[in-house]
Parts: structure tokens; sequence; C-alpha cells
């Protein structure tokens, strides 16, 4: 299996516009003539606009899953060559936010219903959905009310195990955002972290050789509506001498340790004030210690598991969001800890 399209095929969005590899440590510099044969091209599935999930089937190279904003969800057996729809069968919906076959076999696949995007063509979800059959045939399996599913983790060995991220309705105030976890392939959930009813749960993220240990980040989801007559009431005026509030932002960064039972806030040790869209990711054969954080303020690196944090080249202003947030992410490979990818938009 050739290592860098696996690793991207199976975790990086593929409507990205412009990839940064940073080689930290004291990992041997990569030879430029080894990728003087490597040129990007685009495999599908041609059916317009961007991806906005993707996954491999462990086992199986050429197998992988797209899913679309407004498409559903696709599929393809030869590496990229063709491509099938295979959620077509849904009426329902079209808006797929994430996608996650089983690591331990690969005929089970969690599909999360929603976009993340929440901009003016915002195209919102019912809930997950789950193949036994490798997509052939689908069923719905709860969490209705999530609206926007941006990630999903199944456990490495057991694919009842499921953990997924909510970021609930944007022009409604409740308590279906945050995560939730089930132990019995979707019959059943437990909601394990929430923060408050306007703040969902973005990005969940873990090393296959430590499925225990979690990240999340959360991010504000919630709009007020526009009132009937199209015109908001002025906001109250301030008071003279008056102390302003001090405004908290509702992105941050949480880590379980018991495989998303209960869940502590991870803050201080040289990690800025998250805002806005955070993506994190853990790097295997590492224990779990080193994490890296990405946002508006850069890429963020821990070796300690959370306790202390240091920027990454932060004299380089493409690591970090691209467009404020539209385009964010941040992936190691699977092998080398050292060899990290993020995603940028061209300039």
């Amino acid at each position: 299996m050739n290592t860098l399209p696996h690793i991207i095929g199976r975790t990086l969005r593929a409507a990205l516009l412009g990839v940064a590899v940073l080689t930290l440590g004291a990992a041997a510099p990569i030879k430029p003539d080894l990728l003087a044969g490597l040129v990007w091209r685009n495999v599908g599935p041609f059916r317009g606009g961007r991806i906005s999930a993707v996954s491999g089937a462990i086992g199986e190279p050429g197998t992988y899953y797209a899913g679309t904003p407004a498409g559903g969800v696709w599929k393809t057996t030869s590496a990229g060559e063709t491509w099938y729809p295979v959620f077509d069968a849904i009426k329902s919906i079209s808006s797929i936010g994430a996608v996650e076959v089983a690591p331990s076999n690969p005929s089970i696949v969690y599909v999360g219903a929603g976009d993340k995007v929440n901009g003016g063509g915002v195209n919102v979800g019912d809930g997950l959905y789950k193949s036994e059959d490798a997509g052939a045939t689908w069923r719905h399996i709860g969490l209705d009310e999530s609206r926007v599913i941006p990630s999903i983790l199944v456990d490495p060995k057991n694919p009842d195990i499921v953990l997924v991220a909510s970021e609930g309705d944007l022009w409604k105030k409740s308590e279906s955002r945050g995560v939730f976890r089930s132990t019995d392939g979707g019959r059943t959930w437990t909601k394990t972290l929430y923060i408050n009813d306007s703040t969902g749960v973005q990005k969940i993220a873990r090393a296959f050789d430590r499925p225990d240990v979690i990240f999340a980040t959360t991010i504000r989801h919630y709009n007020v509506p526009v009132p009937a007559s199209g015109i908001f009431p002025a906001p109250p005026a301030p008071v003279a001498g008056a102390t302003p509030p001090v405004v908290q932002s509702a992105t941050r960064l949480y880590k379980s340790t018991d495989e998303g039972i209960t869940w502590t806030e991870v803050t201080g040790g040289g990690l800025p004030q998250l805002n806005g869209c955070e993506y994190v990711a853990v790097a295997q054969n590492t224990n779990a210690t080193r994490v890296f954080v990405i946002g508006n303020n850069g890429l963020f690196r821990t070796d300690d598991g959370g306790t202390t944090w240091k920027q990454m080249d932060k004299d380089d202003a493409r690591i970090r969001n691209g467009q404020g947030g539209y385009n964010c992410g941040v992936y190691v490979n699977t092998k080398n800890p050292a060899i990290v990818y993020s995603i940028h938009t061209s300039s």
C-alpha cells in the first residue's frame, strides 16, 4: 500500500486547495527526489462541489467512501478510478458531515448526516445511519436532533463502540449537542460531554494504538433566528462606568482517558485562548502524548498529553486555519509522528 495516499485518503478531506507538510523533531528530512514522481490529480467523485467527509476500509486498499454536502455518500473499490452512489435510497437527507468505516470490520459503515459549514447554504441532517453490508443498505440509528455530525470514532477492535460529535441545531437552542456514545452499535446512546444549549462538538480524535485517550474540540453553533420583521432589536445602551462583561469563547479543548465516558477541559500550559474552528489530532506510537491542535492562532503541539504546549512554525502564515476556518485540519502520519499534514487555501 502506498503510505501517503492511504493516510490522506482515510482522514484528509478531499476538498482541499493546498497541503502543507511539516517535518518535526529529529526525523531525517524527506529527499525531494523521492517525491518527484508524485503528482496530484482529481480522482472524483465528479459530482460538483466539495467533499465533506472521507473514510477508507482497513484491509481493502482500494475501498474508500466520500460524503458530500448535498449529494449523499459515494464509494470506490478501485482507489478512485470509478465511483458510484450508495446512499440514494435515503430520501430524507442528502447532506453528509462524517463517514467512518469500522476498523475491525469493513462491512460496517457509520454515516453522520449534516454538513458542518455555517454559511448561507446550511444543509442539516437527521442523525446517524449505519450499514452492515459495506454500503449496500442503510438504516437510521438515532440522534435525530443532532442536525450536524462532523466527526465519528469507532473503537479499533469493537465496531459496536461508537462516539459521535454533534453540533446541534444552528437556529434553535437545544441539548442535542456534545459527544454521544454507544456500546451496542447505535441501538442506545448516552451523552457523555455537554457544554450548553448553544455549543456543540466539532472534532473528536484519538490514536488507534491508544483508543482510550480521546480529545474533543467544541464550538458555538447557534444563531439567533431572524425576526419576522427582518429587523433585529437594537442592543441595550452601555452603562456609563460599567466594566464590560468578559466574553469567554465557546471553543474549548477536552480530553478523555476512558474512551469518552468522562471528560476534563485542557487549558493553559502555553495553549492560547481557542476560538472558532479548532481541529485536533493525536499521534500514534507516542502513547497518546503527542497531540496537535490547529486553529486561527496557528498550530500547537504537546508532548505530554496536554499539560504543556508550544506553537509550531509560528512565522509561516499558512500553518493555521484557511478562510477563517472554512478549511481547517491537522493530520499525523500513522507511522512517523514527526510528519504532520495541515491544509490551507492556495494563494
